[in-house]
């Protein structure tokens, strides 16, 4: 997981964009997927009125990033949101053939070509911040134990990091807040 290290440094150091490493992660397992494509989703909301908004991309197929806008909304997509949310980890062999996918058939999977996916989570606590997208063109395709292990295990890494960044966050942010209300501060009043 050097990838996620180094990314992270340029993350909190600003010299690459969240979806600059979006990017960078999405040709890296497409690269040790050997899929057609794989993507990076924001899942943003509130439970009932989620979206899934694609950050970056990476075709396989083409060698070229992808940067197609794309918004998914819970209300059009319930059951597909549903069975990925509470499971993490989303296989499909066979979209055509998958009931939770319905839905999104004629205006995503079709258009596209995608006939398989292997989508996992990313988040904690109970809360899911993202979702990482393997999809296979032209064809099924039976995802093996190793590949599910493989997805699930980078991006169980991402959700450790990012809930620690997160951990940080709010730690910084209270003690700001200490330090700008002067609690636990010991204040001479006769100094100048």
């Amino acid at each position: 997981m050097e990838l996620l290290a180094h990314l992270g440094v340029q993350l909190d150091a600003g010299t690459i964009t969240l979806q600059g490493a979006a990017l960078s992660m999405s040709e890296f397992v497409q690269g040790q997927m050997a899929c057609s494509r794989v993507s990076v989703w924001l899942l943003e909301g509130q439970a009932g009125r989620r979206q899934m908004r694609r950050l970056a991309g990476y075709d396989g197929v083409t060698r070229t990033p992808i940067t197609e806008p794309v918004v998914m909304h819970e209300a059009e997509f319930a059951a597909y949101f549903d069975a990925l949310t509470k499971k993490g980890l989303y296989v499909c062999p066979d979209t055509l053939a998958d009931p939770h996918l319905a839905a999104m058939r004629e205006s995503y999977l079709l258009p596209r070509d995608i006939r398989a996916s292997l989508d996992a989570t990313i988040g904690a606590n109970g809360a899911t911040w993202a979702v990482f997208c393997c999809a296979q063109q032209g064809g099924t395709r039976e995802w093996t134990p190793q590949e599910l292990r493989l997805l699930r295990r980078f991006t169980d890494a991402i959700s450790v990091r990012r809930a620690r960044r997160r951990r940080r966050e709010a730690e910084a942010l209270t003690l700001m807040q200490r330090l700008m209300t002067g609690e636990g501060l010991t204040a001479d009043n006769n100094t100048p």
